[in-house]
């Protein structure tokens, strides 16, 4: 990885515009934390590339609260653009609270409530259906999800999915862009019946009973 100074940014960009044969991109992500080099420097290069056009606006991914905080105010003090919204590991079930993924970092409770309290900044979910392990009945967990409490949530997640005529990770997208806070699912397909089911999450409702059985389980 080459991180997030200036010289490395400036490069990507300039290069990715190349690949895709556009002027510009929507959204420009500092994908991963980079500690060793200062946030002014990042957050001002972000800002310069917003005010030459080549980005419509800007986002982090696998930043823990606390950098997020700063870097908006760095953003406010000098008046540059701000990160938007953060793409973090989100999914149903909970990693237990020793769960090493290397570089990424799940959402946590500190960040769920951030992003209730402000919707000027939105969460995007990587990997929220866990490669397809939802919706099969002979799944074993990842090591990082193990925990005794999971066949709770499971199960209350398989019961609801039954009451909606739904598939699990039909019910784990709804239930992401119906809760609160909303996150808005990165989903990924290998073939079209996978991003038709995907997209059938957008015509189910979820009742309010069932989104409370569905968090209460998270809370077991």
């Amino acid at each position: 990885m080459e991180g997030l100074s200036r010289q490395a940014i400036e490069k990507e960009i300039d290069e990715s515009l190349l690949r895709l044969g556009t002027d510009y991109v929507d959204l420009y992500y500092a994908h991963v934390d980079d500690i060793e080099t200062e946030l002014e420097e990042t957050l001002e290069t972000f800002d310069s590339l917003i005010k030459a056009g080549k980005v419509r606006a800007i986002g982090c991914s696998n930043y823990r609260l606390s950098r997020i905080l700063e870097a908006k105010a760095i953003s406010r003090s000098k008046g540059w653009a701000s990160y938007c919204c953060i793409q973090q590991r989100y999914t149903y079930l909970q990693p237990r609270l020793d769960a090493d993924f290397g570089v990424q970092v799940s959402a946590d409770e500190d960040l769920l409530a951030y992003c209730s309290q402000h919707d000027d900044f939105t969460l995007m979910a990587y990997s929220p259906l866990l490669g397809g392990m939802y919706n099969r009945e002979d799944a074993v967990l990842p090591d990082a999800y193990r925990r005794e409490d999971q066949m709770t949530r499971l199960h209350t997640l398989r019961k609801v999915a039954g009451e909606l005529g739904a598939t699990p990770n039909q019910l784990i997208l709804a239930w992401m862009l119906q809760n609160h806070p909303r996150a808005l699912p990165v989903i990924a397909a290998s073939h079209l019946t996978q991003l038709e089911e995907n997209l059938g999450a957008l015509k189910l409702s979820i009742h309010s009973d069932q989104l409370d059985q569905l968090n209460s389980a998270c809370l077991t």
